[in-house]
């Protein structure tokens, strides 16, 4: 059985597939798209890619799911160095109104008062078989003019499927992706549909609220999580045997690894402290598709 997820690869600035970089760019403007009537309907040329074309990204052998021992890993992932600066887009965030955005993007990176560190990306790699999604859908929550994380994680095949809960109007944008109109979240409405076209790293972003944003990376296996304020994560149906535990946070882009041993029907424990030194050289983004040890 060949291997499927493999390491990280620490790689500047873009994610990249393989031997190829697969961050995907901006669509250029050709003129601003009005809100579309339907808010969530998606347009005919968006809808779900067909399976073959998943299945050939994802699980190329075609091989079966995976159905041998398995075990899981958790964690807390902190942060060293000095507190987040203040971002200067905080000076925009209205109070009172949007005190969960004010929350979420007013400073550099959300951090706990056990310095727990949030919105961190943690993937387990490098296990030996085929893992399928488990939805077709990743859902997203947005309220108090803010989304539910600034870091997303999905697998290719996957639709973003974002849910206005809250008391104000939002309108998704998908950049990287094809989208031939914008659509209109209203509170307590339709969905709005998003499909990633392929594997890589996108920017989720808002129109009425320009600094409600999260990164979102469309990878090609599901053993990834994001943490919470708390810090925390937890990655279950792992393969067993030798893996790699890699914490990555696109605010600052640190990354960390982590070998660790899965032991069926066990959890192995892994905390993970990332570096943050304002003066530093940045990092690299993970790596989203699979490669050999």
């Amino acid at each position: 059985m060949n291997p499927v997820p493999a390491r990280f690869a620490l790689l500047v600035p873009a994610l990249v597939l393989g031997p190829a970089a697969c961050r995907s760019s901006a669509p250029h403007a050709e003129g601003a798209p009005k809100p579309s009537a339907t808010a969530s309907a998606a347009p005919p040329e968006l809808k779900a890619l067909a399976p073959e074309l998943v299945q050939a990204a994802v699980n190329p052998a075609g091989e079966k799911p995976y159905a041998g021992p398995i075990g899981s890993v958790r964690g807390t992932v902190r942060v060293s160095g000095p507190p987040a600066p203040d971002l200067p887009v905080l000076a925009r965030i209205p109070a009172g109104t949007c005190e969960d955005a004010r929350a979420f993007y007013g400073k550099l990176f959300r951090e706990g008062p056990g310095r727990e560190l949030g919105d961190v990306l943690v993937a387990v790699t490098g296990y030996q078989g085929y893992l399928p999604a488990k939805s077709d859908v990743r859902r997203v929550v947005a309220r108090g003019c803010a989304f539910e994380s600034r870091t997303i994680a999905m697998v290719f095949g996957q639709r973003i499927e974002v849910a206005n809960k809250g008391g104000e109007t939002f309108i998704p944008r998908l950049v990287g992706a094809k989208q031939a109109a914008l659509q209109v979240a209203v509170p307590g409405g339709d969905t709005v549909k998003l499909f990633p076209m392929r594997v890589g790293e996108y920017r989720l972003e808002d129109q009425t609220h320009d600094y409600a944003v999260a990164d979102v990376f469309v990878l090609k296996y599901p053993t990834a999580v994001v943490t919470g304020l708390d810090g925390k994560f937890q990655v279950d149906g792992i393969p067993a045997g030798e893996v790699t535990v890699s914490a990555y946070l696109p605010a600052t882009k640190a990354t960390v690894s982590r070998k660790v041993t899965v032991v069926a029907g066990e959890e192995a424990t892994v905390d993970i402290t990332l570096p943050y030194a304002p003066e530093a050289p940045v990092g690299g983004a993970p790596s989203a598709a699979p490669s050999s040890r």
